[in-house]
């Protein structure tokens, strides 16, 4: 790829603020788009240890008719979980995944796959035909501990019986003031790929929005929180691919030089 030949003034600083694990790909994108990255990591992501309750959803898992899962992370440590039972994939299971990345993890393993068509949160998934009618159906859903718990309760309300099998934990670096200064020098334009690493950064800088120069967020659901935390220059991403967090990053400067 060619690397525009920027003055260094030019640069736009970039805060990246994906687990380290997620971030190797976007930043020598960034880089050659114009932007010096910066790598301050929100969520670190732990798996957790496999209890007799999870071995037994992963080895029963063709009793269920749909397993939704909530995140590429998700995605990812399920399938290894699934590997360990399962040579071959169970069948006339049908396989939900929240948005694209998700969709693309499992999707490269041989699964047929649905997602929403445009918006890629709890919300768009509830609205497809694989969870409208599901009285009377077990559904598995693959997540981190905690999260929201919309799609169980709506689910539940519709007939369906709800599991989770919980695959890992997202864990909090602290960063004390003196590196939160040093990150927030430049007035960097923020990158963030989800409402919880968004929701992370403001627990430890509440006047965030006035630190940074804008905001790249992943879907309208992450906008309106950031919208809520108060920032006005806020770029919507159509997901939190890379591919589509470039595009907006794209966009804003267009929008802002």
């Amino acid at each position: 790829m060619h690397k525009p030949n920027h003055p260094v003034e030019s640069l736009l600083p970039v805060l990246v603020t994906r687990p380290a694990s997620q971030a190797e790909e976007i930043c020598p994108s960034l880089e050659a788009l114009g932007c010096s990255v910066i790598r301050q990591p929100l969520l670190a992501i732990e798996a957790v240890a496999e209890t007799p309750a999870l071995k037994s959803q992963f080895m029963n898992i063709d009793l269920y008719d749909v397993v939704i899962v909530i995140s590429r992370n998700a995605a990812e440590m399920g399938l290894i979980q699934l590997d360990q039972y399962w040579p071959q994939w169970p069948v006339e299971i049908d396989w939900v995944a929240i948005g694209p990345v998700t969709a693309a993890v499992l999707s490269a393993q041989g699964l047929t796959v649905t997602m929403p068509a445009g918006q890629f949160d709890s919300e768009g998934a509830l609205h497809l035909p694989e969870l409208t009618n599901v009285a009377g159906k077990k559904v598995l859903i693959w997540r981190g501990i905690g999260g929201r718990e919309t799609l169980a309760s709506t689910l539940t309300e519709r007939g369906a019986t709800v599991t989770y099998a919980e695959l890992y934990q997202r864990l909090v670096p602290e960063y004390d003031e003196q590196q939160w200064q040093q990150t927030l020098a430049s007035n960097p334009l923020l990158l963030v790929s989800s409402g919880q690493g968004l929701e992370a950064i403001a627990a430890q800088q509440p006047r965030i929005a006035e630190s940074v120069r804008g905001i790249i967020a992943p879907s309208l659901r992450v906008a309106e929180l950031a919208k809520s935390l108060g920032f006005s220059k806020i770029q919507i991403a159509a997901s939190a691919q890379d591919v589509d967090m470039l595009v907006a990053v794209e966009d804003w400067i267009k929008e802002n030089n």
